[in-house]
């Protein structure tokens, strides 16, 4: 899934920070994962991993990742459904992919809210059109059923989480969108006309407790106690919980009344980060940094951010020895909307070796 500040290409040169301070295990915090590609690298490392973000759909990556450690079995779906000759759950295979294919195989809900919320011939006076008509009534009816059999108890917590991620994901390679989802294209994109797919998400196992939250950063920290702390934090102005409207409304499935020609979602000043905006952004992340209890600070922060790479230096210098990696120029997160020519941007990496210890 396309998502900003996603560190999927950064990954080696963040464990080579890592394990060039010394870390081969312990707990690793990453305390705004979004995506979670940093802890699910860590994870598969070997670190009992903590993570957390303010939006529900990284709360959901974060359960699918993170949390779970082992492929789901959905015995008690399969087990209600076993006198039932007509449904394929019922029938021998893989419990887990005869899920995703009864998924799959479900006929469009033809008055949802999404189909009708974000597609040109639902009751929408603005007929947005982040998706076609097929795929907007195909994510009603797969995200009602999956809420169906929780409500129903026949799926598990860990069962629950990977199907809305392989929904989610499922969505952002059908829409029509740019990059983010502030704003739909004029114009349908090519890949609008796939059908909506969901797939297996891979499970990386382990034996260690992870844990995952959604919580404001700043006040989960004084929770948390950690072998390395990895930060990486919003940098511009641009709320996630606007750029990602909506797949934070399928995530939540909540009906909000939404607003305005893009569909936006309303969301109250708790849902906002602190780290978007110019006035607060230094003092956050200030109070973030005296606040963390690890032995190790990994701070990675894009040059066209709110905060100036001295400014970071100053803060962390408090904490202890740190180093700035030199930048390194990865690929500009793509979306027309951007206005700029430049392809790639560069990426600072800090590390803090803190006086205080565990």
């Amino acid at each position: 899934m396309r998502y900003i500040g996603c560190k999927n290409n950064l990954l080696p040169h963040i464990e080579d920070v890592v394990r060039g301070a010394g870390c081969q295990a312990g707990v690793f915090c990453d305390i705004f994962a979004g995506t979670h590609s940093v802890a699910a690298h860590f994870k598969r490392l070997g670190f009992q991993i903590v993570s957390n973000d303010l939006l529900f759909l990284a709360y959901i990556f974060g359960r699918a990742l993170i949390k779970n450690n082992s492929k789901p079995t959905f015995a008690r779906l399969a087990g209600s459904l076993a006198s039932d000759r007509k449904s394929a759950l019922s029938e021998p295979g893989d419990p887990y992919l005869k899920t995703l294919n009864h998924l799959n195989h479900l006929r469009g809900v033809p008055d949802g809210f999404v189909f009708n919320a974000y597609c040109p011939n639902g009751n929408n006076e603005y007929k947005r059109q982040y998706l076609s008509d097929q795929n907007g009534q195909k994510i009603d009816a797969v995200r009602q059923r999956i809420e169906e059999w929780r409500q129903a108890e026949l799926i598990t917590e860990d069962e629950y989480y990977l199907l809305l991620l392989s929904l989610l994901k499922a969505v952002s390679r059908v829409a029509n969108i740019s990059g983010t989802y502030g704003a739909y294209l004029k114009d349908w994109d090519p890949r609008t006309r796939k059908p909506l797919i969901l797939e297996p998400i891979s499970i990386i196992a382990s034996e260690k407790e992870h844990h995952v939250h959604q919580q404001d950063a700043n006040e989960l920290i004084e929770e948390i106690k950690c072998a390395v702390l990895y930060i990486d934090p919003p940098y511009n102005t641009r709320q996630y919980i606007t750029n990602y409207h909506l797949l934070e409304t399928i995530a939540r499935y909540d009906r909000p009344e939404i607003y305005g020609k893009t569909g936006l979602r309303p969301y109250t000043d708790d849902e906002k980060s602190s780290y978007c905006s110019k006035t607060v952004c230094l003092d956050a992340f200030t109070d973030l940094i005296q606040k963390a209890q690890a032995e190790h600070i990994v701070v990675s922060y894009s040059s066209e951010g709110i905060m100036a790479a001295d400014e970071i230096l100053d803060v962390l210098q408090q904490r202890g020895e740190t180093k700035l990696i030199a930048p390194i120029e990865y690929q500009r997160f793509k979306s027309h909307s951007n206005g700029v020519s430049k392809n790639t941007v560069q990426e600072y990496l800090f590390h803090v070796q803190t006086k205080q210890k565990r």
